[in-house]
């Protein structure tokens, strides 16, 4: 199994996964249309496909020539593990046609141990082994236990994570900082950019099944949306007009807003060009340093306006500071935003930050706000280059 994994390890790396599941009473449950699914996701390149039950990957099987991530969800009575409970599921979605087999992987009571089931998937199925787990004392097990690669699947779903909302990307950080297994990030990408983001934090690669194949959920949300009015509290009225005052966002009022403030700059200013929609959004200007295993280990974010760089974020590993690396992004972004036309620099910064730090580089404060937040000091700097 050795060289064939590391062809399917090689097939994998930073791809799509799509899970192509539906509800057990939706009328897309069916295996025809499962299979439809996901071979449109292939076709599109996605790298490989997670699905549940024998009769889908079979289904599926004969559609796509593709890697397909195999699960088989079952209630076992006493036991709250339902993927892959056993190794007799995992031998019928075998023989249907899986390339390798998903089991639950939490450190929660189960009818056969991690270590158990993954030695019997081994040497009696041929198969690589996906652990999804909950937790970075799962994975450190699961590893332990053998197992080939992990997935951050159950973050949010078990009782002992479930105050937590996916997707995991602190469970994911961690498990890419401190284990070697290739860790995939499922749960909760809901967009293109989360799942990159995924890739960025260390996933070898990206499962996403709601946002792609969810049709249900998605119809549900959209309906949801269009209904439901954003809570308000009115504050004061007379027959005509209202103040509505929200405590959430509220895009499109909020949208609205500002498209209108966007129209009215440029007739209220003598320079052209200033308050157009491109020069009010600036253009973005980020600095990151990443070592050898793809990981970022600190960062830059900041943009570019008119004739002012804004540096918005600067953080440092703490392993890596007091090491330079933090003034090598910063004389980095000064550089870029000089040949960009910039001749200043603006910042912000609290007083349990780095103030000192950032006025060795020549950064002058401006303005000092006492107490905010309670008990310090909040800062504007600026630097003319």
């Amino acid at each position: 199994m050795t060289n064939n994994f590391a062809q399917l390890l090689k097939t994998l790396e930073y791809g799509l996964i799509v899970s192509c599941q539906a509800p057990p009473d939706s009328p897309l449950h069916h295996p025809l249309i499962i299979a439809a699914v996901a071979e449109a996701s292939i076709a599109q390149n996605a790298v490989a496909v997670r699905i549940d039950t024998p009769e889908h990957i079979a289904a599926v099987r004969q559609r796509i020539s593709a890697p397909i991530l195999g699960l088989w969800k079952q209630s076992i009575p006493n036991s709250e593990i339902y993927i892959t409970p056993t190794f007799e599921y995992a031998a019928e979605i075998a023989e249907a046609g899986a390339d390798l087999i998903a089991i639950d992987a939490t450190l929660r009571d189960r009818p056969e141990s991690v270590a158990v089931l993954t030695d019997r998937i081994h040497q009696e199925l041929h198969k690589p082994v996906v652990a999804d787990v909950d937790s970075l004392e799962a994975a450190i097990a699961a590893v332990a236990a053998g197992v080939d690669l992990i997935a951050t699947t159950l973050y949010g779903y078990t009782k002992e994570t479930e105050q937590h909302s996916p997707p995991g990307f602190n469970l994911l950080s961690q498990i890419a900082e401190k284990l070697d297994t290739p860790v995939l990030c499922e749960g909760g990408i809901a967009t293109p950019d989360i799942a990159r983001q995924a890739l960025d934090l260390g996933a070898y690669a990206v499962v996403v099944g709601t946002a792609i194949t969810g049709i249900e959920a998605q119809v549900q949300a959209f309906d949801r949306a269009l209904r439901h009015k954003t809570p308000a509290l009115l504050v004061e009225h007379d027959e005509i007009y209202h103040f509505a005052l929200f405590s959430q966002e509220h895009p499109s009022y909020r949208g609205y807003v500002r498209s209108k403030l966007r129209k009215y700059n440029p007739d209220s200013t003598v320079r052209e060009g200033f308050f157009e929609q491109g020069g009010l959004r600036g253009t973005p200007l980020e600095v990151f340093l990443i070592d050898d295993r793809q990981k970022i280990r600190a960062g830059l974010v900041g943009l570019t306006r008119w004739n002012w760089l804004l540096i918005e974020t600067l953080w440092v590993d703490e392993s890596l500071r007091q090491q330079g690396f933090g003034r090598r992004m910063m004389m980095l972004a000064e550089q870029e935003a000089k040949q960009r036309g910039c001749t200043e620099a603006i910042l912000d910064t609290f007083s349990f930050q780095a103030k000192g730090f950032y006025e060795k580089l020549g950064y002058e404060m401006f303005a000092q706000v006492d107490d905010y937040p309670s008990g310090y000091s909040f800062y504007q700097l600026k630097k003319e280059f």
